[in-house]
């Protein structure tokens, strides 16, 4: 079994800092890792991040979108995104020297490896979209790097052949494992569908319609994400 953080075990807030996966998420989550071969949280964000919002150690953790693995106490980066290290930092603080960014209420969060870039907070969300598509995307794809717009943001990433497919692939290994359960809840979560035998979308006014249509059944937000990890453990 293998769960997104945000939107699905954390309720999405107005600022990324403030998300808490709930107390009784955590509970289910260590109820299945007694009985599941691969219980696991693939995410958009930092693997150190994630590994704190889920401090299980029978959780595995991918994070930056499958681009990094927490294992044996600290961070593993995919080898191939090494190189892109210095280009990113230097996209990264190409994005902050925008003056016209923060006036649109734009709020940049760097991740490392990849960053994001929020409008959620903006006042004219759709406008901050439009600039972001027509003035921060051309430049990013002059410096040879990958973006993508998610629930109200732009993630900003080193262009391999990484994503959360390619994540949930690794965490799967050798294990012999048949079938695994994906719940998601945004547009890089189709990727981990790819390689999921049972596919969860969670509904919000922001979900994708990709999400929604490659999902074999979907729940109501994070509590309905809880209640389903839940009948899963009481069920095996």
């Amino acid at each position: 079994m293998v769960c997104d953080i945000d939107g699905t075990l954390a309720p999405i807030v107005a600022t990324p800092d403030d998300a808490r996966v709930t107390p009784e998420a955590l509970h289910a989550l260590d109820r299945l890792t007694q009985v599941y071969a691969l219980v696991a949280c693939v995410t958009g964000r930092p693997a150190a991040q994630a590994r704190r919002m889920v401090p299980l150690d029978a959780v595995a953790i991918s994070g930056n979108h499958g681009l990094e693995v927490w294992r044996d106490g600290a961070v593993h980066l995919a080898p191939q995104a090494a190189k892109y290290v210095q280009p990113m930092a230097e996209a990264l603080q190409l994005v902050r020297n925008d003056g016209l960014l923060p006036e649109l209420g734009c709020h940049i969060e760097d991740k490392g490896i990849t960053f994001t870039i929020h409008f959620r907070g903006s006042p004219r969300a759709d406008h901050a979209a439009r600039y972001l598509e027509t003035q921060i995307v051309p430049k990013l794809e002059r410096a040879g790097l990958a973006s993508s717009f998610g629930r109200m943001v732009l993630e900003v990433r080193p262009p391999v052949a990484v994503d959360k497919g390619a994540a949930v692939k690794r965490l799967r290994g050798r294990r012999h494992i048949t079938e695994i359960l994906f719940v998601g809840d945004d547009s890089s979560d189709v990727d981990a569908f790819r390689e999921a035998t049972v596919r969860i979308a969670v509904r919000s006014p922001e979900a994708p319609r990709a999400l929604l249509a490659a999902a074999d059944a979907v729940v109501d937000g994070p509590a309905d994400v809880v209640e389903l990890l839940e009948h899963l453990a009481d069920a095996a």
